[in-house]
């Protein structure tokens, strides 16, 4: 095969470019992916079948320990080191939920006793969750929140399934009142033997209804809620004027301004269940409808909830998480956090406008450089990656200028990737010999966490039209007949993806 000495030139060019970019960003000491392991202590009344926490409801409160292996694309900066978290060796065996470890009650308070001895927090999940989703969710708030103290997790028997049938069914769940005794069980049991730090009570969704009633029956009990630290609120699937009127009265009384609200205007799913509730409004809707009563704390985080799908989950929403983390972990009152005060007719709310506070993006590439090598061309891409699976390119080709525009579609967008590329081409070789072409095929790229990469790709030609002026035979003649394929086809391609903040600071 003889290779041309204009491609010799631009391969050793590109080469040095890029080895020069990689060693230029090799000290960078965050990799692309993150996986930390999350240790969380838990209490469930889900029916345990071969180690398998179920659907099922259990008539007695289940106790043990959980793992969940997390994949991030950031790293939460923190000022200390926690012992519930840690880096998997092998994440790519060990993502997701570990092996549980059951506990009788006697281990689990010790358990409880000796790593909780600082803050933490509680987390009660919401409707359509399995208990490893709820894992998973209480696990990402704890890396969020970076409190001293190891989670915890109560799980109530959701049936992890998302329709309105199975919504009627949580529903009916979290109404029971054994339910209701369980939870209310678990956070007195909590409460008693936790260490000397505050614990926070969160609860998400339809959880903050069970943990609105148990609280409530806890109250009407005379429970010392002195170890409380703040009740979070987050996305509440309750009946608003319900809040108001049947549970808010006590609560004040009991928890003395330590009840915090989150809301957004955007939530899709709590305007289905407004819906699904007679059109009654629901307490975590914001905008007009957020709830501003004498003593809650509400915050409305609709700005900060701009690009969220059903904009259910604001627990991971980083507008969100990190007034958590600035509120929980360094104890900022709200007159020093990102949020505007709002009053109107004598009630009042705050606005969060924080959307990335005390995070580092890890990997965020948003745009890239590559080189390609081919039978027939030699092209220079710049690329835009308006989101991690799709690519827009804008080509020079080497000997066809000026210009090709070109989509890429990844089916995953781990290391090795595969994926599927379309584009039109415009050539012209001068002399007026220009051409139209569609192009497009497969191909497969591996990606290294520095964001340097090499892949092969595939390529068929469909002519659109020429002109006169394309002779016979010629180079790009040839070309627009796919002279050689499928061989032709192949293009070797260099690239180097960048996040566009980094270069900025």
């Amino acid at each position: 095969m003889n290779i041309s000495k204009p491609k010799i030139i631009l391969f050793f060019t590109l080469s040095l470019f890029l080895i020069g970019l990689h060693s230029g960003l090799a000290d960078s000491p965050l990799p692309r992916d993150y996986y930390p392991i999350i240790s969380i202590l838990y209490g469930t009344d889900r029916e345990l079948s071969h180690n398998h926490l179920t659907s099922k409801s259990s008539p007695d409160l289940i106790f043990g320990e959980a793992q969940f292996v997390l994949h991030l694309h950031y790293f939460r900066k923190s000022d200390n080191d926690q012992t519930w978290s840690q880096l998997a060796q092998n994440p790519k065996k060990q993502k997701g939920l570990q092996p549980l470890i059951p506990l009788d009650e006697k281990n689990f308070n010790r358990a409880l006793h000796q790593k909780t001895q600082n803050e933490t927090f509680l987390y009660v999940h919401g409707f359509s969750t399995t208990f490893e989703e709820g894992a998973k969710e209480a696990a990402q708030i704890a890396y969020d929140l970076q409190l001293p103290g190891e989670p915890l997790l109560y799980s109530w028997p959701s049936h992890g399934n998302i329709s309105m049938g199975d919504y009627k069914v949580d529903q009916d769940t979290v109404n029971q009142p054994e339910v209701i005794s369980h939870l209310k069980n678990f956070i007195r049991q909590v409460l008693k033997e936790s260490g000397r730090g505050k614990v926070h009570l969160v609860g998400f969704s339809m959880g903050t209804y069970l943990l609105t009633r148990a609280l409530n029956e806890l109250a009407a009990e005379g429970q010392n809620f002195s170890k409380v630290g703040a009740v979070i609120l987050i996305s509440a699937d309750i009946d608003a004027e319900d809040f108001k009127n049947l549970y808010y009265p006590a609560l004040k009384t009991a928890l003395d301004d330590k009840l915090v609200l989150y809301v957004s205007s955007r939530d899709k799913a709590l305007q289905l269940s407004q819906s699904f509730h007679h059109d009654r409004p629901r307490l975590g809707q914001g905008g007009e409808k957020t709830t501003s009563i004498d003593g809650l704390t509400t915050i409305d985080a609709t700005q900060s909830s701009l690009d969220c799908g059903i904009c259910h989950g604001l627990s991971q929403i980083n507008g969100v998480i990190n007034d958590m983390y600035l509120s929980l972990h360094q104890g900022l009152p709200l007159n020093k956090r990102l949020v505007d005060h709002y009053e109107a007719e004598g009630k009042k709310h705050y606005v969060l406008f924080d959307d990335a506070h005390s995070i580092e993006t890890i990997g965020d590439h948003n745009f890239a450089v590559a080189g390609q090598l081919g039978t027939y061309l030699n092209n220079l891409k710049f690329i835009w990656l308006p989101d991690p699976a799709l690519e827009i390119a804008g080509v020079i080709n080497h000997g066809f200028l000026p210009t090709e525009l070109e989509l890429r579609w990844n089916a995953n967008t781990e290391n090795l990737r595969f994926y599927l590329n379309a584009g039109i081409d415009y050539y012209d070789q001068g002399n007026n010999a220009t051409a139209w072409t569609l192009h497009g095929g497969p191909g497969v790229e591996l990606v290294s966490d520095s964001g340097l990469g090499v892949g092969l790709e595939w390529d068929g030609v469909a002519e659109l039209s020429r002109s006169p002026a394309v002779l016979n035979d010629s180079y790009l003649d040839r070309f627009l007949k796919n002279d050689g394929f499928p061989w032709s086809g192949f293009r070797l391609q260099l690239i180097k993806y960048f996040d566009f903040n980094k270069l900025l600071n």
